[in-house]
């Protein structure tokens, strides 16, 4: 199976590398016009009236409108308005139903679904239990298998239909967070699927989502949605707009102007801002951990194979000072590789505490009295102000006579050394992301031997990860999933450092925001009456 996962990667890595040079290529053109439009005013008098809700983001998905091509933000942003996988993540960060109304359990290895009636697909065409099994044949074929999407369904075994709109889906090992997995397979409309190929159908996707693509770049530069007239979820707001601003200072102006109606990635300084002017400011609840793991099987010789090593770069980090300082309280100090909320946290863990001498006494120990030098890899502006937080990280870790290097990258180069295994730094930014399961063992997964190339492989661990993804009872589950946070925390496969959730503004010229499993769900907005107003021309 390792070899199989392993080849998986590695071909579902080419496929996104390609995606990214398109996807970048095409993101600079769109921040070009888009930023001008939004900021100059000068966007087509289509855009300006009250039926155009105006998105700013990050970033579209490098792949377009293939579901199967990655993997959480950024692209589920998107994706996520124009598809529905059987189940979703809702705002708390419980698994409901999506395009499956109810699920359970008849064996160890056997999930019983049932689908929602009356469901088509933007083109009309009718969803069903036949199409949802075409759809997972193919991602269990041989094409489907190596996409990041297929690779993290490898244990189905097969999928059945009982009658139009019941299935069941058999698993080689036991899966309890089986209906959590399934929120992130978007169903396709097969035929176009089959038809156009993965590649074209990206660029014509077509879905059950409550909105349908027009184009990815109208006039104005931005990816424009239409109400789906035959989505089985009706949005109150007819045509959106997303504009893929990569630069801050253009989200940040574009949202403080009115130019925009929703704006991703805002930095928590500006927070009060937007409040004083009549925002909503909403912290992302689907929080991951921002960490700098280390490379210990590639880099043996290397003093972070040690874990008393691991353990001083742990205290000589001043996290509360980066959480308060930096991040203005906003976004806590991180004690496991969890947040609050999500299934496996332990509640009992205290972050590392700031304590240089206890750095100090732990590296004398191992050997290091007089400290070492080591680079990390880093990808700058995934989170806010975080070029900051490596700053103070690196100012922290030089009074215990550590000196890092940060080698600064592009997100494209990262994904090739995080999918081959071969970094050629002994450390590498790397947050632990629950999503989209909200679950604690995903992240445990690819800090363990289980990864294809693992960058950290401890084998006593590993039968404890195994029964934790395994176990169906849930009490049992949670307890272990608690004791490994507690031996993930002592090993230290990474620096802990905050519970980070995206900061989102939204103009008080909409209502019903909310956020479910990192994106906006558009589809529940409205615009206010009482509070809107003209937008600058």
């Amino acid at each position: 199976m390792k070899v199989a996962v392993s080849n998986a990667l590695s071909i579902s890595a080419d496929a996104v590398l390609d995606a990214l040079r398109e996807a970048t290529r095409f993101s600079v053109q769109a921040v070009k016009l888009g930023a001008v439009c939004i900021l100059l005013g000068s966007c087509t008098s289509s855009t300006i009236g009250r039926d155009v809700l105006r998105v700013g983001i990050v970033s579209l998905p490098p792949a377009y409108g293939n579901p199967y091509a990655a993997m959480g933000a950024p692209a589920s942003v998107t994706w996520q308005q124009l598809f529905d996988g059987l189940t979703r993540i809702d705002e708390a960060g419980n698994i409901v139903g999506a395009l499956a109304t109810d699920w359970y359990l008849i064996d160890p290895h056997t999930w019983h679904f049932k689908l929602r009636r009356g469901v088509q697909f933007s083109n009309g065409s009718p969803f069903d239990a036949e199409i949802a099994k075409e759809v997972f044949d193919w991602l269990l074929g041989d094409a489907g298998r190596f996409t990041p999407v297929g690779n993290e369904l490898r244990d189905l075994a097969e999928v059945s239909v009982l009658d139009s709109h019941e299935l069941l889906i058999r698993t080689r090992l036991p899966d309890p967070i089986l209906p959590n997995r399934l929120a992130m397979v978007m169903m396709v409309e097969p035929n176009e699927w089959r038809n156009l190929g993965p590649k074209a159908f990206g660029q014509m996707p077509v879905g059950t989502g409550p909105y349908v693509l027009r184009t990815w770049r109208n006039k104005n530069g931005a990816a424009e949605l239409l109400a789906n007239g035959n989505g089985w979820r009706r949005p109150h707001v007819n045509v959106v707009e997303l504009y893929p601003l990569l630069d801050h200072a253009a989200r940040f102006q574009a949202a403080i102007s009115n130019q925009l109606h929703l704006a991703q990635s805002m930095k928590p300084e500006e927070m009060e801002i937007f409040r004083k002017r009549g925002f909503d400011v909403l912290v992302d609840p689907s929080k991951q951990i921002i960490g700098i793991a280390f490379d210990v099987v590639g880099h043996p010789e290397s003093p972070i194979s040690d874990r008393r090593v691991r353990q001083a770069i742990n205290y000589a980090v001043d996290r509360h000072s980066i959480s308060k300082i930096i991040t203005y309280g906003i976004h806590k100090p991180a004690s496991q590789g969890a947040a609050p909320g999500v299934f496996g946290y332990n509640p009992d863990l205290e972050p590392y505490p700031f304590d240089p001498a206890k750095a100090r006494e732990l590296l004398r120990e191992a050997g290091y009295a007089n400290g070492f030098s080591i680079k990390a890899t880093i990808v700058q502006g995934t989170y806010a102000n975080d070029t900051e937080i490596y700053q103070k990280v690196q100012e922290d870790l030089a009074d215990v006579g550590i000196e890092i290097t940060l080698v600064a990258t592009l997100f494209s180069d990262w994904i090739r050394q995080y999918v081959t295994g071969e970094w050629r730094t002994e450390a590498f930014s790397l947050g632990w992301n629950t999503a989209p399961y909200h679950d604690a063992i995903r992240p445990m997964d690819y800090f363990s031997c289980g990864k294809a190339r693992p960058f950290f492989c401890d084998q006593s661990m590993m039968a404890e990860i195994e029964n934790a993804a395994t176990e169906i009872r849930s009490t049992e589950r949670e307890q272990a999933l608690q004791k490994l946070q507690i031996r993930f925390h002592d090993e230290a496969p990474s620096l802990f450092l905050l519970e980070y959730g995206h900061i989102w503004v939204a103009s008080n010229k909409v209502s019903g925001f909310e956020m479910a499993n990192g994106a906006p769900q558009l589809y529940k907005l409205r615009y206010s009456q009482a509070t809107d107003r003209k937008v600058n021309r």
